[in-house]
């Protein structure tokens, strides 16, 4: 890894409107890039997130069920933290953080793909500690699921990047490789709350020294 400089490349459409659910919520997709010394960039990481930008909606007063059910996915898990009722996080998180958040958005660490050989790098841990950086000052708070990606559903023919990723290298067991991957985002500096099995949070307001040791420059 010392002869390695990695990049993150972020990606992301807008159609400029605010007349649908769909415009408050944003897909980003990032490409993590490997340059060698001979100049040559490799692809060794893939991560996709979505901010759900409850701040813009709640100043035009949009319907916060249409937002998180513009995706599946979301709308899957903020029933789990969101109160649709009320319109904001639910009273355990809420209390959990002392009623403290900088704002409403929400930003949803939805998948981290790093090919087997920069694993073991910090490099998924890096790529968090980007997104942070980058969007902490605009998100009250950050969700990530731990569920490992070997045990997806997917019954379409795998592509190239699948194929690269090695799932099948991570541990069969479903229960061993769930703790194993919560303790990780645990370790990295994620809030575990209560009554939440799969789903880690973190708060960009409370000082974090396992987020802050994360150095992006090793």
């Amino acid at each position: 890894m010392e002869h390695h400089w990695i990049t993150f490349k972020y990606e992301f459409a807008s159609s400029g409107n605010t007349m649908d659910g769909a415009d408050y919520i944003r897909e980003f997709h990032m490409d993590v890039l490997s340059e060698e010394d001979d100049e040559t960039v490799k692809l060794i990481g893939k991560a996709v997130f979505k901010i759900v930008f409850l701040d813009q909606a709640n100043n035009t007063g949009y319907d916060m069920f249409e937002i998180f059910d513009t995706y599946e996915y979301t709308f899957r898990h903020a029933q789990e933290f969101f109160d649709f009722d009320r319109g904001e996080l639910k009273e355990n998180i809420q209390k959990f953080y002392q009623y403290e958040f900088a704002g409403s958005n929400i930003c949803i660490l939805e998948r981290i793909e790093i090919i087997p050989e920069f694993r073991g790098h910090k490099i998924a841990a890096k790529v968090i500690k980007d997104i942070i950086f980058h969007f902490g000052s605009s998100c009250g708070l950050f969700v990530i699921q731990a569920f490992p990606l070997q045990f997806e559903l997917n019954s379409q023919r795998k592509d190239d990047w699948q194929e690269q990723l090695q799932l099948n290298s991570f541990p069969d067991n479903e229960k061993v490789a769930f703790k194993q991957l919560r303790r990780y985002y645990k370790n990295i500096g994620f809030d575990t709350v209560r009554g939440y099995r799969e789903l880690l949070f973190y708060n960009p307001i409370f000082k974090n020294a396992r987020l802050d040791a994360i150095n992006l420059e090793e």
